[in-house]
């Protein structure tokens, strides 16, 4: 399949629900984590002029055929943080993001086991060749991360953002099909 008219589809992996965000999503929990400076720090997000309507507007930007906007849930149904999507299915890539609001979650290897499941979802039924991300410098666990799953860095743009009041690059890193199925 080389593209998608089925809804966003509902993703579990062993310990976590990926599910579409939905406009009651949008909570003040939610909320607190764009306007918690440890959280947004290495984000691209105007965290402090967030409001519940620019979430619901964000949410809503997400068509469910080319943008998804997927909350990570835990079992017992605890939203924890969110996986944004972009899918180009003329180029056959994807560009994905995470976020890990909650802090209790925090060094548990959420972005692994969820992503890993947003890759096999990508390459598996969307037709996927390629998908990329980014981080920040400074992001270590998010380096981390990429290392471990065997992404590797494309790209460095220097002096992408200020963050900390140092200039920051922006690493870029990307794993095809062939690298995820070795």
């Amino acid at each position: 399949m080389t593209g998608t008219s089925e809804p966003t589809p509902r993703l579990e992996t062993a310990h976590y629900v990926l599910r579409p965000l939905t406009l009651q999503d949008a909570t003040p929990r939610y909320l607190g984590w764009l306007h918690d400076a440890e959280i947004t720090r290495t984000l691209e997000v105007d965290g402090p002029n967030q409001t519940l309507q620019t979430i619901r507007d964000y949410i809503a930007s997400h068509d469910g055929t080319q943008k998804f906007l997927f909350g990570i849930f835990t079992k017992d149904g605890l939203h924890i943080g969110t996986h944004s999507f972009r899918w180009h299915p003329e180029e056959r890539y994807a560009t994905v993001g995470v976020m890990i609001g909650d802090r209790d979650h925090w060094g548990r290897a959420v972005p692994l086991e969820t992503r890993a499941r947003i890759l096999e979802w990508a390459f598996g039924e969307l037709g996927c060749d390629r998908v990329q991300a980014g981080c920040f410098s400074v992001n270590t666990p998010a380096i981390y991360n990429f290392r471990k799953q065997k992404w590797r860095l494309t790209g460095i743009t220097k002096g992408f953002a200020v963050i900390d009041g140092r200039n920051a690059d922006m690493l870029h890193f990307a794993i095809n099909r062939n690298d995820w199925h070795a």
